[in-house]
């Protein structure tokens, strides 16, 4: 089984952050890219359900791939070290390119109709990454703002509920 032909060209590449390709001997057979979303739906009280925005999800990519016999330990090896590192990578297929990839899940398969390979089924999923914005503390009391060296507090009472004229109707 040669899965190097002499006019091979990669169409699938797996890259390091610094554009290395990765696992170059593996040969990809099939790439599933998905990208999704989940539509909201909230109920309303006559029963019906409206859907009023969506959230795009992460992009999933299955990547089918065969491991000649001469080389899949060294590369199922080097797939495996990228697994555990969970190393960043960019998948770039024909149509786009795919960054802060994953590998979430490395299956494979060894069979006796496969003796000269192995199947690997690469799970890839994209990594999103969120800023955190802080502001300043804006308190109505300025001697709430410092919570520093106060001890423990104990509760206090609470004063009496006042009654409004709006709501007093429905609690006679």
């Amino acid at each position: 089984m040669s899965t190097t032909p002499t006019n091979a060209q990669d169409v699938i590449a797996v890259l390091t952050s610094n554009f290395t390709q990765v696992f170059a001997k593996a040969r990809a057979v099939k790439a599933t890219v998905m990208r999704t979303s989940k539509a909201m739906e909230h109920p309303l009280e006559t029963g019906a359900t409206i859907t009023d925005h969506r959230i795009i999800l992460p992009v999933n990519i299955e990547l089918a791939m065969i491991l000649a016999s001469e080389d899949y330990a060294a590369v199922y090896q080097q797939v495996r070290d990228l697994f555990k590192r969970g190393e960043l990578l960019t998948v770039q297929t024909r149509v786009d390119s795919f960054p802060s990839m994953l590998i979430e899940k490395m299956p494979h398969d060894e069979t006796p109709e496969m003796f000269d390979g192995v199947a690997l089924a690469l799970s890839l999923k994209e990594a999103q990454f969120v800023q955190p914005q802080f502001s300043a503390l804006k308190v109505a009391k300025p001697k709430d703002s410092n919570t520093t060296n106060r001890g423990q507090q104990q509760p206090t009472e609470s004063p009496p509920a006042r009654k409004s004229s709006v709501l007093g109707s429905f609690f006679k």
